[in-house]
């Protein structure tokens, strides 16, 4: 298939899934507010989606771009970023040191 194929499902299987939820949500929520018309449940579910989806959207850019933030600034890997510090080793292989059961010996 091609991208475009690709694409058109990936969006069709996300809105059906959207769907799925706020019609799963909407529903026993009539039960519990019987005053409000389906109509209007069913838009506030839609709006909840759609701002859950802009919020994971924005934390997905928000990560990325922390992420980079770290690489530009010298950092190895952004993962390591929690520790406290690098992977045992490293230091030795930037400069240019033998790492292993060898190295250990001489010391």
């Amino acid at each position: 298939m091609n991208i475009r194929t690709v694409r058109i499902v990936f969006f069709g299987k996300l809105l059906l899934a959207a769907v799925a939820l706020v019609a799963l949500v909407a529903l026993p929520a009539r039960q519990l507010a019987p005053s409000i018309p389906l109509i209007v449940l069913l838009l506030y579910g839609a709006v909840a989606v759609a701002g859950v989806l802009s919020l994971l959207i924005l934390a997905a850019i928000c990560s990325l771009q922390f992420s980079q933030f770290i690489l530009r600034m010298g950092g190895t890997d952004p993962q390591w970023f929690w520790f406290s510090s690098e992977p045992r080793g490293l230091a030795a292989l930037r400069k240019g040191q033998v790492v292993g059961e060898d190295s250990r010996d001489a010391s």
